[in-house]
């Protein structure tokens, strides 16, 4: 396995959460933009990976902003909304 399938593999199995929507989410974002994205944004995803599921689940829902998240946040929230 390669460097970056088994950083792949690490960063798909930290997306999976306890909330099926967070679980969503984060997958829509890994398969979709992560590999496309700056190395700035990468770090930033992962360090959403590291939030506890309620902090997480507060930025992902809109109820809590933080200005750092926002980009990876409407690309997570455009690409679930064209999924319906």
């Amino acid at each position: 396995m390669s460097t970056n399938t088994a950083h792949m593999a690490k960063l798909r199995w930290r997306c999976r959460r306890g909330m099926r929507e967070l679980d969503e989410a984060m997958r829509a974002y890994l398969d979709n933009h992560y590999e496309s994205a700056s190395e700035d944004e990468r770090t930033r995803f992962e360090n959403l990976q590291d939030m506890q599921d309620p902090e997480l689940y507060q930025l992902v829902s809109g109820k809590a902003k933080e200005a750092q998240y926002q980009n990876i946040l409407d690309k997570m929230s455009a690409t679930m909304a064209s999924r319906t």
